[in-house]
Parts: C-alpha cells; structure tokens; sequence
C-alpha cells in the first residue's frame, strides 16, 4: 500500500463540498500515476486553502468513464469535459473530512518543515515516513499544538494576535487550555513571537542567524506544560530552526548562566548534526537587554530534560 498526497483544485473541483455529500467521487487519473486500488490517498485542497482536506482510499482505477453522479461539484465544465475526453478515472472513498482546526496543522507551510516538497502540492507526491507520521497525529488528535515553529506557519487571528499583545503589554501571561484551538495557538505565538524576536533584534540568540525564514520564538518551559506563562517573552529565545530543534529534543540545553551545553550521548552515528552542533557547545547565549531569559524558566527546563547536570 502506498501513501499519496494529490493536488485538488478547488477552482475546477470543490473536493471539500463534494467529500461530505459523497461517500465516493470519481477522480481523473494522470497518466502513469502508478496509483494502486487499496492506496491512502491524502488530498491538498489548493487556494484559498492551501491544506490537506480529506483522506480517502482508493477503490478501483482505470475506470473508461464517471460512474457516480457528482457533477454539480466542478466548477469549471470544460475541465470536467476535456478529462471525459481524455482520461480515465479511478474511484476514491472517503475516510476522513478534516475539521478547520485540524486543516489549521495540515497546511502547506507546515507540511513543508516534515518533508512536504516545496510547502504545496501541483499533482501528486508519495508521502514520507516523517510527513505521515505527522499527518497522522493531526488525525489522531495525538499533535497539541505545541510545537512552536509549527505554531508559527499556522493560521492565526489579527484581531486576536492584538489582544495577545496586549496581554504582553499588561504583564498577562496566561492562555487558558480551554481557549486554545489551532487558530488561538497560532495567534498567540504571532504575539509571542513578535514580541520575543524584537527583543533579540531579529537574530538567533546562539548563532546569530537572522534570516527572518529560519528564525524561531522559542518556549523555554513547553506551551503544553504551562498555561500561565505562554506568552511571557522572558520564557521565550529567538532560535534558528536546526538550533529550536536541538533545544526542543534536548541535543542542545541552556544552563542558569546562560551556557549552552550539547548532550553528546544523543548523538550516536551522526557526524553531520555533530559537527554542526559542536560549534555552540560552551557558547554563551546573546542575552537581551529586556526580558532576558528567567533563570527558573531555564531550571524547569532542566529539570524535565534526561540530562541534569547542567
């Protein structure tokens, strides 16, 4: 069985509509699709959504012509008349429509930070271990969204995102869990992050990267361990993306006195991330002049990491 993900233009089709009226739709097959009955096959639902939409499996190919009735879904007729013509079809059966929420974690520019070639989909692309295993705890409600880089490339609320601020500006940290949906998180790491990047004058407090691509607001102590500091700036670091990573899975910690410490017993049988890393170890972290890191911030930190010696 193989895992696709295929491109589904909502200018020609509207997949979404068509999928929750419809257990099956029909769908022209490229040619040498290589695409298999028992495939999963994950659609990326195009502009003004830019996300992965629904999952489905395939039922039969090769189909010489449309065998169920879902016309009134395309858009655009002489599309669907120039693929009668040209193509056959294959069928495709719904498993899941994804909620906004859950689309909020699917989009393009998430995707494309677990393996999604270029942040969209133009037609189809096989599915990597790393990207699945992603999708797949979206679908399982298994990704709180705690990651902050993924928070980052999430949709987020302008209205809420000046309420968060102002928030910061009043020494209010908290945002309750029963108030944070995908598009909340989104919007307060927009806060955050602005916030916390300024602070650092928009350079990776380690490196000194200041690309603004592959720059992070970093938590200190996790969003998802603690309610009442998430939008403190001083639980927070500008990070490159490799350097956030490291952080977050523990390759990389920051001490009290603001030293950066590699743990090298994570790393076996990678001289690339090795050399890469070893750079920064002993490094003293660039601090702000305003909401420097709190050290108890960086002490629970430690705390919850394997390594307590720092």
């Amino acid at each position: 069985m193989a895992v696709w993900i295929i491109a589904s233009d909502y200018a020609t089709y509207r997949s979404l509509d068509a999928f929750r009226a419809l257990e099956e739709v029909n769908w022209s097959e490229a040619p040498n699709a290589h695409i298999a009955p028992g495939d999963v096959v994950y659609l990326y639902i195009t502009r003004p959504i830019s996300a992965i939409g629904v999952k489905c499996y395939v039922t039969s190919v090769g189909l010489p012509e449309l065998e169920i009735d879902d016309r009134e879904f395309w858009v655009d007729e002489q599309r669907l008349l120039e693929r009668i013509n040209g193509r056959t079809w294959m069928r495709l059966k719904r498993v899941a429509v994804f909620s906004d929420e859950q689309r909020a974690l699917l989009k393009g520019a998430v995707l494309e930070r677990y393996g999604l070639r270029g942040g969209f989909v133009q037609s189809r692309q096989r599915a990597t271990v790393e990207l699945l295993d992603y999708i797949e705890s979206v679908e399982q409600g298994r990704m709180i969204v705690g990651d902050d880089a993924v928070a980052e490339a999430a949709d987020f609320d302008p209205d809420q995102v000046a309420q968060f601020k102002g928030q910061i500006a009043r020494d209010d940290y908290a945002v309750p869990d029963q108030t944070a949906n995908a598009k909340t998180r989104g919007s307060a790491q927009r806060a955050f992050a602005d916030t916390v990047k300024s602070n650092y004058n928009g350079q990776c407090a380690i490196t000194g990267i200041s690309t603004r691509e592959f720059l992070v607001a970093s938590h200190i102590v996790p969003w998802s361990e603690a309610p009442d500091v998430r939008l403190d700036p001083r639980n927070g670091i500008c990070l490159s993306t490799l350097v956030d990573r490291a952080f977050d899975a523990g390759f990389l910690q920051i001490g009290t006195d603001y030293v950066v410490r590699i743990d090298w017993t994570k790393i076996v049988g990678d001289a690339v991330l090795g050399g890469a890393l070893k750079p920064f170890d002993g490094r003293r972290l660039t601090t702000p002049e305003r909401h420097a890191p709190h050290p108890e911030y960086l002490r629970r930190r430690l705390q919850s990491s394997p390594a307590q010696a720092l």
